[in-house]
């Protein structure tokens, strides 16, 4: 237990939230010897995700030699349904995927935080005011006073409130819940993952098995008609039925924030949203936790360099880059999930090309003349650098095509 009335209660940065993008930034920081204060509000409690990290994320991780568990359930199969209609498969020679725990990586992550001396109050941020060129934050222990100030608190946090950050206007609505994995059900998940597309207006549904634990979960768009007042719950109920499951209790809701245009504001005079806090989620599945550690990391280099607007360009010129090309293919795919859904069916090479994409073999800027030539039967034209997607802002890639 920290003695806080001991601690000192000035530092270089002051994080808000130990998530994955908190974590990056506080060891990116940290290991080259700035005072770093993170205040981790969550006690214990876990975020409701999906757990599946593409290839291209768990790359992100890399440059934290990620312990053999984050590899332990791969995924090598890919299952698309849509209701009412056979579901496509298609089995790829490597994983795309790995479903992980998502309580057990954020500890881990954590641990690593705090075994470099990032300094830990278990605490949520109660306030915010600058004064001067320095940030005071209340909290316990409080005040706390920095230069910088990374808010990586997520899609709701209270530093990105007062600050009047936009975030994210993509934004998925999600319902999740974890059971024991039904023994029918094994066959057809082990080392797989089923995708369910028309079932959620302007989203999907999923299921996944974690070594016996079946992770399920639907997402819509905010904004896209459910079905009135509770249709996003009716939907749910709706999916676990298709499933063939019952009484599998009241799922956990989570606000998943992607980007909704080229440029966003992700940081201003001596502070910067991280991950979730800015909108970083991807677009099409809403994968957050590789762009919230590559987000922690880009934050953590341009406060070293002692200029933000490193971080803004960065980002900018990366992620969401790319996510304008992902949020276009989001776009195609939830308005005629009936034809994605078809052409799942009739041309396997396509649900291939979501392999290439899950390993980041392909520059966003190249996805539709892969998509283009998967369709038609050609071999697509992939970057020859492995996970370049997500790592590509972090590790120099001289023939990335944007």
């Amino acid at each position: 237990m920290l003695n806080l009335g001991a601690m000192e209660r000035e530092f270089d940065a002051i994080i808000a939230g130990l998530g994955p993008a908190g974590a990056a930034a506080a060891l990116e920081l940290c290991r080259a010897g700035a005072r770093v204060l993170v205040l981790d509000g969550s006690a214990g409690r876990g975020k409701p995700c999906g757990g599946c990290l593409s290839a291209r994320g768990l790359e992100a991780l890399a440059w934290l030699e990620p312990p053999a568990w984050l590899r332990a359930y791969p995924v090598r199969r890919l299952w698309i349904g849509y209701p009412g209609r056979p579901a496509a498969a298609h089995t790829s020679s490597r994983p795309g995927a790995y479903l992980v725990e998502r309580g057990r990586l954020d500890q881990w992550l954590a641990r690593q935080a705090r075994g470099a001396g990032v300094t830990v109050v278990e605490s949520r941020a109660r306030g915010v005011a600058r004064q001067g060129d320095i940030w005071r934050m209340e909290a316990d222990g409080g005040p706390w006073r920095a230069r910088w100030l990374l808010d990586a608190g997520g899609a709701r946090s209270l530093v990105s409130r007062r600050l009047g950050l936009e975030g994210g206007g993509w934004r998925f609505a999600a319902l999740v819940r974890e059971i024991p994995l039904p023994e029918r059900l094994r066959p057809a998940l082990s080392e797989a993952a089923f995708l369910e597309l028309g079932g959620v207006a302007g989203g999907y549904g999923w299921a996944f098995d974690r070594g016996g634990v079946l992770n399920l979960g639907i997402a819509g768009l905010l904004g896209r008609d459910q079905g009135g007042t509770g249709g996003l719950r009716r939907r749910w109920e709706a999916f676990t039925r298709r499933l063939g499951l019952s009484g599998v209790g009241a799922p956990r809701g989570a606000l998943i924030p992607c980007p909704h245009r080229r440029r966003i504001r992700v940081c201003g005079e001596g502070w910067a949203a991280l991950g979730d806090a800015a909108g970083l989620a991807d677009p099409v599945l809403g994968e957050g936790i590789a762009q919230a550690v590559v987000s922690g990391r880009l934050a953590a280099q341009a406060v070293l360099a002692g200029d933000l607007g490193l971080y803004q360009r960065a980002v900018e010129d990366t992620l969401l880059r790319d996510h304008c090309h992902s949020r276009l293919l989001a776009r195609l795919i939830y308005r005629v999930p009936q034809v994605f859904h078809a052409l799942a069916r009739r041309r396997p090479g396509g649900v291939e090309l979501g392999f290439n994409w899950l390993r980041g073999e392909m520059a966003p800027g190249d996805i539709w003349l892969c998509l283009l030539r998967g369709l038609t039967g050609l071999s697509p034209l992939l970057d020859s650098y492995p996970a370049s997607y997500y790592s590509s802002p972090l590790v120099p890639r001289p023939n990335r095509r944007g």
